[in-house]
């Protein structure tokens, strides 16, 4: 007797499932992703070669910041707030603050916001090295 085998017969994959798939995924990432546009972008810009802009009496400022919280300009010491109300920030382009080694971290970064908030808005710090 002859039996009859079942024939095999290949399921199909139906286009509509994966068609509804993809189409929950686009919902799903358009929901998800954050649009924005950009309007600006904060681009710090050196001026031009021959641009002055009303800067030829400001001028660069070396001082000295000690451990005991002093500054020292022109081989004078003042205090803080005596140095801020003796220069004006208006006459000034940039401040060089050096950094004794002994200063602490709290020391500088006080001293730095007290300049900061008298209007000196250019400051670069140096550390001088240890004298060991």
């Amino acid at each position: 007797m002859k039996l009859k085998t079942a024939s095999r017969t290949r399921p199909q994959i139906g286009l509509t499932p994966l068609i509804d798939v993809v189409f929950i995924l686009l919902i799903f990432f358009m929901l998800v992703t954050k649009m924005e546009t950009y309007q600006s972008l904060a681009l710090a810009l050196s001026p031009l070669a021959g641009e002055n802009h009303g800067e030829k009496d400001k001028k660069e400022l070396p001082i000295t910041l000690t451990a005991s919280g002093e500054i020292i300009h022109q081989n004078q010491r003042y205090s803080l707030a005596s140095f801020c109300q003796l220069v004006p920030h208006s006459s000034v382009s940039k401040l060089n603050l050096k950094i004794e080694f002994a200063v602490t971290t709290q020391q500088f970064v006080s001293a730095k916001e007290t300049l900061l908030r008298h209007g000196y808005s250019n400051i670069e710090e140096w550390i001088t090295p240890s004298e060991n």
